[in-house]
């Protein structure tokens, strides 16, 4: 049944707070493999390879449907696909 965020468990607040940290965490990695900066007169940042891209491409896939998913169920609010 869905609820307002004032009606959520203990529980509740805690799988919707694990989300979110999931899908903080999934939004750093992809960003540490593709948004690193070269630093002048050090070093070039190196591609990731294509399978390390495309696990945390696919973690961060998966992170962005829980959260939505948490949503939808806990307090019934609709989610950008």
């Amino acid at each position: 049944m869905p609820s307002t965020p004032e009606e959520l468990t203990d529980d509740e607040r805690r799988q919707l707070r694990r989300a979110h940290e999931r899908l903080r965490t999934a939004t750093q990695e992809v960003m540490a493999l593709v948004a690193t900066e070269p630093i002048k007169n050090r070093w070039t940042p190196e591609p990731a390879p294509p399978e390390i891209l495309g696990a945390a491409r696919s973690e961060l896939q998966s992170a962005w449907d829980e959260l939505g998913r948490c949503y939808r169920e806990l307090l019934g609010w609709e989610t950008v696909s």
